[in-house]
């Protein structure tokens, strides 16, 4: 009961600091080092209401010196205030467009400039990806994408190959990130909630790479980042031992 409570005044929080941001996303709309600007100050803000450590191996290749698409895995719920911790300045997300309707956050990641998709719409979809593609070479931006498309709630889901075939359209390296398992290492009946562990592996080229290489790249990618979440879950100081 207590974590319900909490999510659902972590909602309220996250919503009340949306509107806050506002006139920044007024004054400069779609502007390159909107989402960074903002996830610098929220990601402190719900680190910590939610009482979480942040362990993160090789932070700086989340600055990337070339347009790169980073890809990460979706667990839960949680992952909305845990993953502002991945952009910086000069990145942007892809998301589904049914976010514009969340109070407050929607209009934020609508006017911070991050790419709404209606995935229901697949030849929508497909053009969205060639326009973000352009869009990330043209102003050197870096793109946030969740490829399970959505929360695994701990059951980890095949790669959807959308990002892949952005990164090959782009000839932009790929850059994996692993979060360790919330279930596993963490404890939101506490204050407290404990260490989460978040590992940015080596980027991958996608140079020479054509579309035909998007299966074989998201299996590869999705090997890596599952291996990763299992490493690093059992490092984590709050481990339940589960996957021994």
């Amino acid at each position: 009961m207590f974590y319900k409570i909490r999510l659902i005044f972590a909602y309220v929080l996250l919503a009340l600091f949306a509107m806050m941001m506002i006139p920044l996303v007024i004054l400069r709309p779609m502007h390159r080092n909107n989402m960074g600007d903002i996830c610098a100050t929220g990601f402190e803000v719900m680190k910590s209401y939610w009482g979480v450590n942040f362990d993160i191996g090789h932070p700086e290749r989340l600055d990337p010196k070339q347009a790169t698409v980073i890809i990460s895995n979706h667990q839960s719920s949680e992952d909305l205030f845990f993953c502002m911790r991945m952009v910086r300045r000069g990145t942007v997300s892809l998301v589904k467009w049914e976010m514009i309707y969340i109070p407050f956050i929607g209009a934020i990641f609508f006017l911070a400039g991050n790419i709404m998709v209606k995935r229901e719409h697949k030849d929508k979809a497909k053009l969205a990806l060639e326009k973000s593609a352009k869009k990330m070479i043209d102003k050197n931006l870096n793109l946030l994408i969740f490829p399970e498309g959505t929360r695994n709630w701990g059951k980890p889901l095949p790669f959807k190959l959308g990002a892949f075939k952005l990164a090959i359209e782009a000839q932009a390296p790929i850059q994996p990130v692993a979060f360790a398992w919330h279930s596993k290492t963490l404890n939101y009946n506490k204050l407290k909630s404990g260490t989460l562990k978040m590992s940015c592996l080596e980027p991958i080229s996608t140079e020479g790479l054509t579309q035909d290489d998007a299966p074989e790249l998201a299996k590869k990618c999705q090997l890596l980042i599952e291996q990763e979440t299992i490493r690093i879950t059992k490092l984590a100081p709050g481990y339940d031992g589960s996957l021994d």
